[in-house]
């Protein structure tokens, strides 16, 4: 059953953060359990696509991802709970030093590939609406994020995700493989990551 797969993500969450607060072990154990069932679908065809899927949709989709990074910097004091928010539920989930500087390239380069191999694998053939897997790849980033953004905010999150999942199917089927999905979405967190670094620096 594919929700059984569509549920890794919260369950690494709850695991890794809400029980062993820390947000490595939760991604650890979100990324084996996507191994894990890309193993149980014998999904080695799915590997080969991700260097396949160029469009002339690709950089402009690139820069639009990139827009995160300002978006967060500039939207953060908007959306944040508190003053503080952001440093402290860094601390209280262990992303601090070597950990966080090791999770810059790590989020923005094996998250996002496996991420969509995961997702697309899991999500319907065709890409004509949207599905109950998007909403499920956007709900768990709320589960994330909900001690950070005040509430209101979460909705347009959970929103622009579920359209981000729609986007990422959509492109995966109609250009015949995952480089542009893979890329805009190494992008988009990238970007999240280099606005969370400014906010902290400053």
């Amino acid at each position: 059953m594919k929700i059984v797969p569509a549920l890794i993500p919260y369950l690494a969450v709850l695991l890794g953060m809400h029980v062993l607060s820390s947000a490595w072990a939760a991604m650890l154990f979100y990324h084996a359990g996507m191994l894990l069932f890309l193993c149980i679908r014998k999904s080695s065809g799915d590997w080969k696509k991700i260097g396949r899927g160029c469009s002339p949709l690709l950089i402009p989709a690139m820069i639009v991802c990139a827009l995160a990074a300002p978006v967060v910097y500039f939207m953060w004091p908007f959306l944040r709970i508190s003053e503080h928010a952001l440093v402290e539920w860094m601390a209280e989930y262990g992303l601090t030093g070597a950990a966080w500087m090791l999770l810059i390239p790590w989020f923005s380069v094996v998250h996002p590939m496996l991420e969509e191999l995961h997702w697309r694998g899991i999500g319907p053939e065709g890409a004509e609406r949207l599905c109950w897997q998007d909403f499920a790849f956007a709900g768990y980033h709320v589960f994330v994020l909900y001690e950070l953004v005040y509430w209101p905010w979460l909705f347009m999150v959970f929103g622009i995700l579920v359209g981000s999942s729609f986007f990422w199917r959509w492109a995966a089927e109609r250009f015949g493989g995952y480089l542009l999905p893979v890329l805009t979405h190494a992008v988009a967190d990238a970007g999240v990551l280099m606005g969370v670094w400014l906010l902290i620096r400053r």
